[in-house]
């Protein structure tokens, strides 16, 4: 593998070959992401002159839609998530890219503590944690059943944190990956630290509570869901790295997996969806991305 017409390789080893794949793979992602965006804004400025039976690219981009831009935005989504996941975690194994500046993110993060930002990293981190998330799920399953009259949203939470929790623990056991000095923990902590199932928990169920409570809201309702719960994701990331539970990719591959579960959940859900709008004699049930009447 060391001669390539015109020059050599552009690998070595398989590792040099896992990089080069992961690159071209990432380029073609983003190109595909490229390629959604115009295309769905080129149909939203031309929605009159969309015949009464779209291409199948158009069927694919249309609003509203159960097979239409929701289930594209999630299988790149999950693509994405899939990718990030592969490499991050090869980062970490082969202590690689990423993985390098895990110690100089440390030790930043720890030269710049403070009493008041510790009190309020204990508290927060709580959030991504299965002893305040499972009542969450719960709760909240109870209340998308009495509010959507359906089983399937109202378990899909938990299924996103029980998919979280799983995976993460599966992951842990494969890496083992050491966790970060102790003298730099202001938490007890245990097992191994890749990937971090608070990241991954938080994103996991707030990500999909959100989604859940989107059905029949205004675009401005929708963003504001999503920000919020990417918001609580994001925090309680970085409390995991303020307070040395987890190193910068431990967090970074909790979120990549928690984005390939979600995605999974949501893909299965719309398709669920799809089949009981096309069974006769029923009615189809609110969609997750439905529009706002």
């Amino acid at each position: 593998m060391a001669w390539w017409p015109g020059g050599s390789y552009p690998w070595g080893t398989m590792t040099g070959l896992t990089e080069y794949i992961l690159g071209v793979s990432g380029s073609v992602l983003l190109a595909a992401w490229a390629a959604l965006l115009i295309v769905a804004v080129a149909l939203s400025w031309r929605r009159d002159r969309i015949p009464g039976r779209p291409g199948w690219l158009a069927a694919r981009c249309r609003t509203g839609a159960l097979t239409g831009l929701a289930l594209t935005a999630a299988v790149l989504t999950l693509a994405t998530s899939a990718w990030a996941l592969a490499l991050v975690t090869f980062s970490v194994v082969h202590r690689l890219g990423l993985a390098r500046a895990d110690p100089r993110v440390l030790a930043f993060v720890t030269g710049h503590r403070a009493a008041w930002l510790t009190s309020l990293a204990k508290a927060l981190t709580w959030l991504g944690s299965s002893i305040v998330l499972w009542p969450v799920v719960v709760i909240a399953g109870l209340g998308l059943w009495r509010w959507r009259h359906h089983w399937l949203p109202a378990v899909l939470p938990a299924l996103a944190l029980t998919g979280a929790w799983a995976g993460g623990l599966l992951v842990k056991e494969l890496a083992n990956r050491p966790r970060p000095p102790a003298a730099d923990r202001l938490t007890v902590v245990y097992g191994w630290s890749y990937p971090s199932q608070h990241a991954a928990q938080a994103l996991a169920t707030w990500g999909m509570l959100a989604l859940m409570l989107m059905a029949g809201r205004s675009a401005w309702a929708r963003v504001l869901l999503a920000a919020c719960a990417a918001l609580i994701a994001f925090v309680v990331g970085l409390t995991r790295i303020y307070l040395g539970a987890h190193w910068m990719t431990d967090v970074l591959g909790g979120w990549a997996l928690a984005g390939v579960w979600d995605c999974l959940l949501i893909i299965c859900y719309l398709l669920a969806q799809q089949m009981a709008a096309a069974s006769p004699g029923r009615q189809p049930r609110a969609a997750v991305y439905r529009k706002a009447a």
